[in-house]
């Protein structure tokens, strides 16, 4: 057999493998974002109320009716929701929804762009509480590790300012500086979780206001007072600079939080 046909057959069965493989790969992802369009629901329907700590969930069957789907990708978004503590199977009992105090994950949305606009409100809202707490503590706790990664931070933040750049990473050390700061690893812990959560969201603000110098301006401003206020071991200017600088971020992201 020539070369060049042996070229070919083996061409020929990779192509197939390919596109096996891929038809493969977007089924289990079409699977897996299913599981979690249906996670999310049930959790909706916990807070709502349509379902309390205590109460057993419809059998299989009805649920996978309710949802249309498929009993497999059902199972996968109940063992996620089992997993997280939501819910818990017995033998004779079925699915039980959990109370909320033994739960053993906080769940948030997987992705920010799947949350309404309550959901988002709210999640700034949190950020805020903790990062305005961070931040006092931050001041009360400072030492000059901190103090000196908080001013690099915010430089770095600075520079990119001035060169019209969206300086993602300086912001996002310039955050977890002041967190650590705290000296409360739960915390640090927490924010870059609540972080990721939020990270293209943020993206997209820090990117939208790089277009214009004056905003880019300001929002460096903020970060500068909120900078000085901790190395000024200032708590509650830290604390008030911080909420400022948050609820206007959550103005220019279209968000009202901690409003009456």
């Amino acid at each position: 057999m020539p070369n060049y046909g042996v070229s070919a057959f083996w061409a020929e069965r990779d192509s197939r493998m390919k596109k096996t493989y891929d038809g493969v790969r977007r089924t289990v992802m079409k699977s897996e974002q299913l599981s979690k369009q249906v996670s999310r629901l049930i959790v909706a329907d916990i807070r709502s109320g349509e379902y309390k700590p205590g109460d057993r969930l419809p059998p299989e069957t009805e649920l996978a009716a309710r949802y249309g789907l498929s009993r497999t990708v059902l199972r996968e978004a109940l063992a996620s929701l089992k997993h997280d503590g939501i819910i818990d199977s017995r033998q004779g009992r079925g699915i039980v929804i959990m109370k909320p105090g033994n739960r053993e994950a906080f769940r948030l949305s997987d992705v920010t762009d799947s949350m309404s606009r309550s959901e988002l409100n709210s999640l700034y809202e949190m950020r805020a509480i903790l990062e305005s707490e961070a931040a006092a503590l931050a001041a009360k706790r400072l030492d000059d590790e901190g103090g000196g990664n908080i001013r690099r931070y915010y430089d770095e933040m600075a520079e990119a300012v001035r060169a019209e750049e969206p300086g993602d990473e300086a912001h996002m050390r310039f955050n977890d500086a002041i967190a650590r700061a705290s000296k409360n690893p739960f915390l640090v812990e927490f924010l870059d979780f609540l972080h990721g959560r939020l990270g293209a969201l943020a993206k997209e603000l820090r990117l939208s206001t790089m277009v214009d110098p004056a905003r880019a301006a300001l929002v460096l401003a903020e970060h500068g007072s909120i900078s000085e206020a901790i190395l000024a071991r200032d708590g509650p200017g830290a604390r008030q600079a911080t909420r400022t600088h948050l609820i206007n971020a959550a103005n220019r992201a279209g968000l009202e939080i901690l409003a009456p």
